[in-house]
């Protein structure tokens, strides 16, 4: 009895010793912060919706965690910690590296700015085209919500060569900020009033550059 109570310890002291040893490695583990970031330089109507687009572009997560920040090039971005995470704010095209230190960890990222690049050859809402040429300066294309209200109505967007849809069609009620994923030509119900909105983030095949490009219902 006693030989078998010695080895269930051993047992539970052997498990306590590898907790205690693992938990400060998972803890140094769960900071983590991308090698590349890319953001874009939009024009100031596409700005003007703030809904739909923030200048800032979150870099990391980083909770209740001391660090320092800096961007390399603050005339490219600059670079600042607010409601528990890392932003930055892009300011002209251009690349800079983006370090933080926590503790005596160090990590950088390189975040490129690139000016805005019309990835779209034509759009489909329901039976409405919108030719490409609609998203050559602007990422946004509005549309008047009480033709489309409740109606369910199939959102397409057909892509420049080089470009490919990440996830599907993202969209959004005016009530809630949450969104949902669709496949690209699928239906999708306008209604929660005016604001509702329907985002296509597309993305360069070769560069990576990253678009957000927003049907927007007035």
């Amino acid at each position: 009895m006693k030989k078998s109570l010695k080895k269930i310890i051993t047992v539970v002291l052997t498990f306590a010793m590898m907790f205690t040893m693992t938990v400060p490695a998972y803890a140094k583990e769960a900071f983590k912060i991308s090698v590349k970031e890319n953001a874009t330089i939009y024009s100031s109507k596409t700005m003007e919706n703030r809904r739909c687009y923030n200048p800032d572009e979150r870099i990391a997560y980083i909770g209740k965690r001391k660090v320092a920040v800096r961007s390399s090039n603050t005339k490219v971005a600059t670079v600042k910690i607010k409601d528990n995470a890392i932003w930055a704010t892009p300011k002209k095209a251009g690349t800079t590296t983006i370090t933080v230190k926590t503790g005596q960890e160090t990590y950088k990222c390189t975040f490129t700015v690139y000016k805005y690049v019309n990835p779209v050859s034509s759009a489909m809402v329901g039976k409405t085209t919108i030719k490409g040429t609609a998203f050559k300066k602007n990422a946004i294309y509005n549309l008047r919500y009480s033709k489309y209200k409740n109606k369910s109505i199939a959102f397409k967007f057909n892509l420049k060569k080089g470009w490919k849809l990440r996830g599907g069609i993202a969209y959004a009620r005016s009530n809630w900020g949450a969104t949902k994923m669709s496949p690209n030509g699928s239906k999708i119900k306008v209604a929660g009033g005016s604001g509702f909105l329907a985002v296509a983030h597309v993305e360069n095949i070769k560069t990576g550059q990253m678009e957000r490009i927003h049907i927007y219902f007035k």
